[in-house]
């Protein structure tokens, strides 16, 4: 028995060695994206290892982060607070808690795929503007079974995960919505660990961590080759079929400028329930928000006089107003999001020199 464990172990071994392959691949690398390129499969693998082996039982649902401070995906928010539970398609389930006083609150169905095809489908979503919360701030949502409660998503055979999305314009300050599930169509039971489920989850955490790293390198490839120092569009259905919320407009773009350079991006301000704007690497991985002014949003940005909206992003700190910082690096992802928007305004992007006093 020891050798078949000391197999598996050595088996998961090497094919970790392998996913370092997705960095190896990338030409031109600096040395600081290399690095946090390695940095970034850690962390991926962090929270692989948290998804599939700590919250695994069916019967006893839990809430989890797959994204937060230090270990990030596919563009993460710097205002949400995000929490992700592992479900089984076709039971029941209720959600439940208290709203806080979070700006956005939604509840996200989906088939989880990014270890097979680098998506993650949307079967139903909800938000709080279209639920029922009581006078305090609780709730219930009931996923699948039987209700007539306007607080309900039905739950497909191919559900495998929740995401709920919590969104603060001022997360640091505000208080923070406490939400729990717990399964209504079963009977929680432990369930001790075998070496075919350890196997199992083994794999699955490197299927995971492989397959979202090679889903968000083509997105860079992508933005770097048709968005660099601009913030278009794009397909909004590509990127909510990689697990986006269908009330979000996503603007993705790529920035590259020099030390003696700036960015500055102007943009109209639509009617909207929230907009925020941020900086990334080259994983797209948000900056370092904990420290660094690398995101603004309503809250913290000054508006111009007609209403209009100007963001200076440079490498280092500058003397000018809605200043945004790169932390050094000369190129990385950015993103413009929209939520619940009346229209979509394409940004301004002007690359400018910096002169001696900071800026042109």
């Amino acid at each position: 028995m020891a050798d078949l464990f000391k197999e598996k172990w050595d088996v998961f071994c090497e094919n970790l060695k392998d996913v370092g392959s997705i960095i190896e691949s990338e030409s031109s690398l600096s040395e600081t994206d290399q690095a946090e390129g390695y940095r970034y499969l850690l962390r991926l693998m962090r929270l692989s290892l948290e998804m599939n082996l700590e919250h695994s039982n069916p019967s006893t649902p839990s809430f989890y982060n797959l994204s937060h401070e230090t270990a990030k995906i596919g563009a993460d928010n710097p205002d949400n607070i995000y929490l992700n539970a592992n479900i089984v398609g076709g039971q029941s389930y209720e959600v439940y808690g208290n709203v806080g006083e979070s700006d956005y609150l939604s509840f996200g169905l989906k088939e989880n795929r990014y270890s097979k095809d680098g998506t993650m489908i949307s079967l139903g979503e909800i938000d709080l503007r279209d639920m029922m919360v009581d006078s305090a701030g609780n709730f219930i949502l009931y996923l699948g079974g039987d209700t007539n409660s306007k607080n309900f998503l039905p739950l497909p055979e191919n559900a495998n995960m929740l995401i709920v999305r919590q969104t603060y314009k001022n997360r640091i300050s505000q208080t923070h919505a406490k939400i729990n599930i717990k399964t209504v169509s079963s009977t929680a039971a432990p369930e001790l660990l075998t070496p075919s489920i350890l196997e199992t989850q083994l794999n699955q955490s490197l299927a995971f961590v492989k397959g979202t790293a090679s889903t968000f390198i083509k997105w860079v490839h992508e933005f770097k080759t048709n968005h660099k120092n601009q913030l278009p569009l794009g397909d909004q259905a590509f990127f909510q079929a990689a697990g986006g919320d269908p009330k979000i407009c996503y603007l993705h773009g790529y920035y590259d400028f020099s030390k003696d350079e700036y960015m500055k991006i102007t943009t109209d301000i639509p009617e909207c329930e929230y907009w925020n704007f941020q900086l990334e690497n080259y994983w797209m991985e948000s900056l370092d928000y904990r420290h660094f002014p690398i995101h603004i949003n309503e809250s913290s940005a000054i508006v111009n006089e007609d209403k209009t909206l100007t963001i200076n992003v440079s490498h280092h700190c500058i003397n000018k107003k809605n200043n945004l910082i790169t932390e050094g690096r000369n190129n990385g992802a950015m993103l413009l999001r929209w939520i619940g928007a009346s229209a979509h305004p394409i940004p301004k992007v002007e690359i400018k020199k910096l002169n001696s006093k900071g800026a042109s």
